[in-house]
């Protein structure tokens, strides 16, 4: 079995302190909602983060990057196989867990809509059969809980190896989940790889790692 982590992702719930930000207060008018209840996405609210966390106003709020990397993971013939677990790690240590069924929308709307549920109710579509759920956990205590020993960070900065050179019948697989700056959770002790000498998207280091496992460890002919 493969476990992904996408982990550190900028994905999020409006921050209180933006609620009064007037880009926040436009784009809530216009959706109806509270901006508790929204997520947050730099497409709208890049002044406002900007203004409230300098520095961070090219990383957080990109619940796009989480959307691209389920879309591709949770079609892939791995994932179909039954041979694939995908994790969520936010950088406010919210969890959400998939099950292996779960159909993403096609419709970016759609998706972001599918989140603020997810946020607010905690699972979706129902308690009683939730095909995803979110708990409060570390990076750390996720991984403790999966247990698995092999486990590899994707970091650009490493030598360049091939994935077949370095994953195990088990194998759990972090990818950091933002689109630029260091990692926020403690990954000192983890083991350091790279697949390419170009920085790449983190729905791009998935397809790689589930195609070479597939072609590996999932003989289907």
């Amino acid at each position: 079995m493969l476990h992904i982590i996408l982990f550190d992702s900028e994905l999020e719930t409006i921050p209180e302190n933006l609620w009064i930000h007037p880009a926040v207060k436009k784009y809530a008018e216009r959706r109806g909602k509270r901006p508790k209840n929204m997520l947050l996405d730099s497409s709208y609210h890049h002044q406002a983060i900007r203004k409230y966390f300098p520095g961070e106003e090219n990383r957080r709020g990109r619940p796009d990057i989480v959307y691209l990397f389920l879309l591709n993971a949770l079609e892939s013939i791995l994932n179909y196989e039954n041979k694939l677990r995908i994790y969520i790690h936010t950088r406010n240590n919210d969890v959400i867990k998939i099950s292996p069924e779960t159909k993403i929308p096609r419709a970016y709307h759609r998706f972001v809509g599918l989140m603020e549920s997810l946020f607010q109710n905690k699972y979706v579509p129902d308690k009683e059969h939730p095909l995803m759920w979110m708990e409060k956990k570390d990076l750390f205590s996720l991984i403790k809980e999966i247990d698995i020993p092999n486990i590899f960070l994707m970091d650009e900065n490493s030598t360049v190896s091939d994935p077949g050179e370095f994953l195990k019948p088990e194998s759990i697989v972090l990818i950091g989940g933002f689109p630029e700056g260091k990692f926020i959770s403690n990954v000192n002790e983890y083991q350091r790889k790279s697949i390419y000498n170009k920085r790449l998207m983190a729905w791009t280091v998935a397809n790689e790692i589930i195609v070479n496992y597939k072609m590996i460890y999932c003989k289907l002919y």
